[in-house]
């Protein structure tokens, strides 16, 4: 398979697909949040009340772990709530995961139900002199960081077709300044405007600042290997020394390939990315 075959090496098409091949990290995320609402929702359990962020929730370091489970809960008393968090989340989270890998998809996702939360929270108590309010202010659902995630695919694909009320088709950076005055100006008091707000600014401040999470956040841990056994002493040379890029194997694209669909073009190393224009320009040969 050549290098131009590969699916999330090509641009998307000029209009938003239907295709339901999901990737697994959106997906996990799908099946985490679908699976949690049917668990709740069957048993009554009532999850908000002990896993949804509360207005107290700052306040309470105990209760901190809210900021974050909050965002795998749904309103019970409708399905629409998850079904439209869901569907959103399915149809531009694979294309960003795509582009940034699903190691680097995974940290912005997390990173921005924690950082969503917290904005709601401080927006929330900022309206009452940072009072606890008597009456019970709490919030649950995925959409300040689909919102993220949908902000990072606009910014990404701002030409792609969407279809706004699956019947207008408009550019996607139109439907972005649609979406984004409606949370400026809604008045819906059920819905979570701060939050939304706070994942679009955090999916425009990621991408514009060029940040790669995974440099910062290490996906894995290596802790160090003791063995008793003596070594040889090895002379040490880096793959710069001996490198050619005309030499390397189909095989070794095939692997930095893998590697740019697991983690992202910002996980490559300088030799890698040298590799990898290299078998491009060998594929172009070829075919021209």
């Amino acid at each position: 398979m050549g290098l131009y075959d590969r699916e999330y090496y090509r641009e998307p098409e000029g209009q938003m697909s239907f295709n339901m091949s999901g990737q697994s990290a959106t997906m996990l995320l799908v099946y985490a949040n679908v699976g949690i609402f049917l668990i709740d929702w069957v048993f009554q359990l009532e999850l908000i009340n002990t896993f949804g962020v509360h207005a107290d929730t700052l306040y309470e370091p105990k209760l901190w772990y809210q900021f974050l489970t909050y965002g795998f809960l749904h309103y019970t008393k409708t399905v629409w709530h998850i079904l439209m968090n869901m569907f959103v989340l399915w149809m531009f989270g694979r294309f960003v995961e795509d582009r940034y890998g699903k190691a680097e998809f995974l940290k912005i996702y997390f990173i921005s139900i924690v950082f969503c939360g917290l904005v709601w929270n401080l927006v929330t108590l900022a309206e009452f002199n940072f009072k606890v309010p008597t009456t019970v202010y709490e919030m649950v659902g995925a959409s300040g960081a689909i919102s993220t995630i949908m902000t990072l695919f606009i910014c990404l694909y701002p030409k792609m077709t969407l279809y706004l009320g699956m019947i207008f088709p408009v550019p996607a950076w139109v439907a972005g300044v649609i979406i984004l005055l409606l949370n400026l100006f809604g008045q819906d008091e059920q819905v979570a405007y701060s939050a939304h707000l706070a994942g679009i600014g955090l999916g425009l401040a990621y991408f514009f600042s060029g940040i790669n999470l995974g440099r910062i956040i290490p996906s894995k841990i290596s802790l160090p290997k003791w063995s008793l056994r003596s070594r040889p002493r090895l002379r040490v040379h880096t793959e710069e020394d001996e490198y050619d890029p005309y030499n390397d194997s189909d095989e070794e694209a095939e692997r930095i390939l893998d590697k740019v669909r697991e983690s992202g073009m910002g996980s490559l190393s300088e030799t890698e990315r040298r590799k990898l224009e290299a078998y491009s320009r060998r594929m172009r040969q070829k075919l021209s």
